[in-house]
């Protein structure tokens, strides 16, 4: 929805200075960024994701033609219908990023407790009380349920049942190269600072399984090289698979629980590009108990009633009859009793 590109554009935009602010060259680049429509097939569904964008107040949009998009990108097959434009897009080193921001945290008095695992969590009178974990007990009056795949997990230690699933990602590193791009790609490929082409990733309900498979990664590889002919002649050197947590309805859950008091939520699957805006979300809801930036829609109560197409009825029903999380791009209705 328009909502969550919002979201998007204002953890964008809280890049710009982030590096001077952490220290650290993070290798982030606004160069703008490509949504590629291979044929004009794809041209209806493309137009109306552009339409939808409308609403989104700073997000400027353009369909470039082919003549365009070549100008713009040589490398690319002749063969490419157009694309979509966005100025505000860019790529970022996710390792320098997450260092980065550790590193800071540290500094201003943060311990980050690596190799521990969370046992429980103590909750007394509908509040939260304490972390156990297996270097200790913290005594907390906030959590902050931020653990990725292991969400529903953290959920489960104080009575939550959280309808997240996992999708997992693959992704083929390429020996580094002379430069082939001028923008991002989105959801195709990109080039890193040091030239190497990361290809990739897919989106797929497999469990928790990080191993990486053939036919996907062939898949990909086939595209991209349909796309940009030079990378027939480029060298693999990784694949690589991650685990992405995948909310049902594919979208952020952020906020308190109302169950549970002092226990926050703050999950979704886009981890990099949300990190800056959940980030001061959550810092928000620490210190004062509201966030500056409103986060209804994003609220953990959408899923318990059956207004909501993804309610933790029909999650666990369709789980417990597949043995999967469900696909999040399909709606399964609850009926009511």
């Amino acid at each position: 929805p328009a909502s969550y590109s919002a979201l998007s554009l204002i953890s964008a935009n809280m890049c710009i200075g982030l590096a001077d602010e952490l220290g650290v060259d993070i290798e982030y680049h606004r160069a703008g960024g490509l949504r590629l429509c291979e044929t004009e097939a794809e041209l209806p569904v493309v137009l109306s994701w552009m339409e939808r964008m409308k609403p989104v107040e700073g997000l400027s949009l353009n369909f470039l033609s082919q003549a365009e998009l070549r100008e713009l990108e040589p490398a690319l097959s002749h063969h490419i219908y157009g694309a979509v434009y966005s100025d505000i897009d860019g790529h970022v080193n996710p390792f320098k990023l997450t260092a980065a921001y550790a590193d800071a945290a540290k500094r201003l008095g943060a311990r980050i407790m690596t190799h521990t695992d969370v046992k429980g969590i103590t909750v007394k009178d509908g509040e939260v009380r304490a972390v156990v974990t297996s270097n200790g007990t913290i005594r907390t009056k906030t959590v902050v349920n931020a653990a990725g795949i292991g969400v529903p997990d953290i959920g489960n230690m104080v009575g939550l049942t959280i309808p997240l699933g996992v999708s997992r990602g693959q992704v083929v590193t390429t020996e580094a190269v002379p430069h082939l791009f001028n923008c991002a790609f989105v959801g195709t490929f990109q080039q890193t600072a040091n030239g190497n082409v990361l290809i990739g990733s897919t989106n797929e309900v497999v469990g928790y399984t990080r191993q990486v498979t053939c036919q996907p990664i062939t898949r990909i590889i086939q595209k991209a090289v349909r796309m940009v002919p030079a990378l027939r002649e480029v060298s693999a050197i990784r694949l690589w698979a991650g685990l992405r947590p995948m909310p049902v309805d594919g979208l952020p859950i952020l906020g308190f629980v109302p169950y549970v008091k002092g226990f926050i939520m703050a999950t979704g699957h886009s981890g990099i590009s949300l990190a800056q805006v959940t980030g001061k979300i959550v810092a928000d809801l620490v210190t004062t108990g509201k966030s500056s930036i409103p986060i209804a829609e994003w609220d953990f109560m959408r899923f318990t009633g059956y207004q909501h197409a993804y309610a933790v009825e029909a999650y666990n029903v369709f789980r417990a009859t597949h043995n999967r999380a469900p696909t999040p791009a399909v709606a399964y209705l609850a009926a009511r009793p």
